[in-house]
């Protein structure tokens, strides 16, 4: 006899060749997890003990690190750990014996949530910090108890989706008799009902929630827009779909009994087409179900040592002779700014000792700028700085400033024809193209407007010569972007359009030839968003992080990786996250298959802070030319 209490009949869909997926499989033998990775037969994961549960597993987003529920049966049920690159296996347990089910990775790998009996005796959500109780290889702990671990709302819940930082986790609430869709949002403690069903299911981007509703006699999928509400039904047949789950780019797996027994489907993004997921395992009895999918596990992510001195945002940052520079930044919560606020911070890191050093500060405490570097000179360009007699009391600054590395010293070399932050500095053929930002300095009491500037000032680094371009910006005029070169062109990405209190975010990417100043607009980001970070490998254009609006006045850091294949033209999601959410972190080349992605600003628990972190994302040889 089958169990089916709660158990989100899941699916699998024909999948990106980039990823592996998990999922049930039941039949008279009884219950199991399944690996299938491209290429291979599915290999169980039930443990050697031959329990009889095994069942809603889930992946991380590398492929590497697997949970689900395990134990003799519906009321002796704990937590498996597996991670397949330590070969490390622990066991997670109940402080009684009970109902633990649906355990969920956040795809940033620091939280894991799970639905388990609470304190009267009905299923709530947990979670626990993973990144600080999973013990490492090499330590010879096996078995933990659950009984540290966090309850995230007393009402009767499960399914728990969280967010890549676990800031928001949607569930499915049992309450008065109706089982709801509800998004919780930690950093305000809010609850949202957002739909009738269950099952629920967040899209790589979170924005959209699937679910299975019944209607008509039979289960069928919806998807729920979480920004403005939309509800949308995605199967409409006769017999049950049900465990809905997304892949990367948007489309659904789910299960159906379609055929008498449950099989995992794909839709297609039309909504019409079904294709049979490939488990190989078609003609064998039983049901298949409850699938989730990891990212692309060809991208490799690691960390290196976090920048020295207080975490910063906004600061500037050039590689150059095997070294990297980085210079100023802010420090604090956002939109404050206090003197204090304002670094004049110097430092250095060796790539190949992986070592930070601070040099000599630069002369002036500001943010918002950018570097470049030649010979044995790195040159800083304006900036955001302090100013004690402005209301706010904020300016831009016009002076150039050069650091002489030998010599570790800093001299102010020349002056922009306008004050300027929060701009791009992007170096092509020993010129440094300065485009975007604003002069912020107030034109008159409380003016936080600025001036958004048009014009792009050119600055020679073998003569030391600044100079107007005879192009201009194409509109809509920005700042908060990123600029890179690529193939001999400036590359713009994303940013915020004008205004100070009901900014534009964007989602413009322009390749600008400095040439003759002609301009053409690429595909457009998935999203708008200011403060990204980006960078090109191998004719992969990576946008990393950023800020996302999710209503009139309510914004978000996020921590996607979205690629494009430059000659394709088309973003994809690679199914993969930055370790937090963040925007204004720095990316360059730390050698032709890796890109290092440094510090930003992020929200995180109450925190509005920087961080001083240093990752790393690695594109191996045989990947980036499609």
């Amino acid at each position: 006899m089958k169990y089916y209490i709660l158990l989100g009949m899941g699916l699998l869909t024909a999948c990106s060749s980039f990823a592996d997926f998990v999922y049930m499989k039941e039949n008279e033998n009884g219950k199991s997890v399944m690996l299938k990775i491209d290429g291979q037969l599915p290999a169980s994961l039930n443990s050697s003990t031959n329990k009889n549960w095994a069942i809603y597993p889930d992946i991380s987003p590398d492929g590497n690190e697997i949970v689900f529920s395990e134990g003799e049966g519906a009321n002796d049920l704990h937590l498996t750990y597996l991670n397949k690159k330590k070969n490390l296996t622990q066991k997670f347990y109940l402080p009684q014996k009970g109902m633990l089910l649906h355990p969920k990775l956040s795809k940033n790998g620091q939280w894991i949530f799970y639905s388990a009996p609470g304190p009267a005796g009905k299923n709530v959500i947990y979670f626990f910090d993973r990144a600080k109780e999973v013990v490492r290889q090499g330590e010879n702990l096996t078995y933990f108890s659950l009984e540290k671990a966090k309850m995230l709302t007393d009402e009767e819940g499960y399914f728990p989706r969280p967010s890549s930082d676990g800031n928001f986790v949607i569930y499915q609430r049992n309450l008065n008799g109706k089982k709801e869709i509800v998004l919780f949002d930690r950093l305000e403690n809010k609850k949202k009902v957002l739909a009738e069903g269950m099952s629920p299911a967040l899209s790589f981007d979170e924005k959209l929630i699937a679910f299975t509703s019944k209607k008509d006699g039979n289960w069928n999928i919806f998807v729920v827009n979480r920004i403005n509400g939309e509800i949308t039904q995605k199967t409409h047949h006769l017999k049950d779909e049900m465990a809905p789950t997304f892949l990367p780019d948007q489309s659904l797996v789910f299960a159906s009994n379609k055929t008498g027994e449950f099989r995992l489907y794909h839709q297609g993004m039309n909504g019409e087409d079904w294709s049979l997921l490939n488990t190989t395992e078609e003609s064998e009895k039983g049901d298949f179900y409850s699938p989730q999918f990891s990212g692309e596990t060809s991208l490799k992510q690691s960390e290196l040592t976090p920048f020295t001195g207080n975490p910063r945002s906004s600061f500037g940052t050039v590689a150059h002779d095997g070294k990297i520079y980085m210079a100023g930044g802010h420090q604090g919560a956002e939109h404050t700014y206090p003197p204090e606020s304002f670094s004049d911070m110097f430092l250095v890191y060796d790539i190949e000792l992986n070592k930070w050093r601070e040099l000599a500060p630069r002369p002036v405490k500001a943010h918002g700028y950018q570097l470049a570097a030649y010979g044995n000179f790195v040159y800083a360009f304006g900036g955001f700085s302090y100013s004690e007699i402005h209301k706010p009391k904020w300016k831009s600054l016009d002076q150039v400033d050069r650091y002489d590395i030998k010599n570790n010293k800093w001299e102010t070399v020349g002056k922009l024809s306008t004050p300027r932050s929060s701009n791009v500095a992007v170096t092509i053929n020993d010129k440094v193209y300065l485009v975007g930002g604003w002069n912020s300095t107030p034109k008159f009491n409380n003016d936080f407007d600025g001036k958004f500037l048009d014009t792009v000032e050119v600055f020679d680094l073998l003569t030391e010569k600044i100079e107007l371009a005879s192009f201009k910006m194409p509109l809509p005029l920005r700042r908060a972007l990123t600029g890179i070169d690529h193939e001999g062109k400036i590359l713009l990405i994303g940013g915020l359009g004008e205004g100070a209190t009901h900014f534009e975010l964007l989602t413009n990417v322009t390749a600008i030839n400095p040439l003759d100043g002609s301009s053409e607009e690429l595909t457009p980001l998935p999203f708008a968003t200011f403060a990204p970070a980006a960078g090109i490998l191998k004719n992969e254009l990576m946008v990393f992080g950023g800020m996302f609006k999710t209503g009139p006045m309510n914004y978000e850091y996020v921590s996607h990786i979205y690629s494009m294949n430059m000659k394709e033209s088309i973003w994809r999601h690679t199914g993969r996250y930055l370790k937090e959410t963040k925007g204004f972190s720095q990316v360059f080349h730390l050698n032709d298959k890796t890109l290092g992605i440094l510090g930003g600003h992020h929200y995180l628990e109450g925190m509005d802070s920087p961080v001083s972190t240093f990752e790393t994302i690695t594109i191996p040889f045989n990947l980036g030319v499609r």
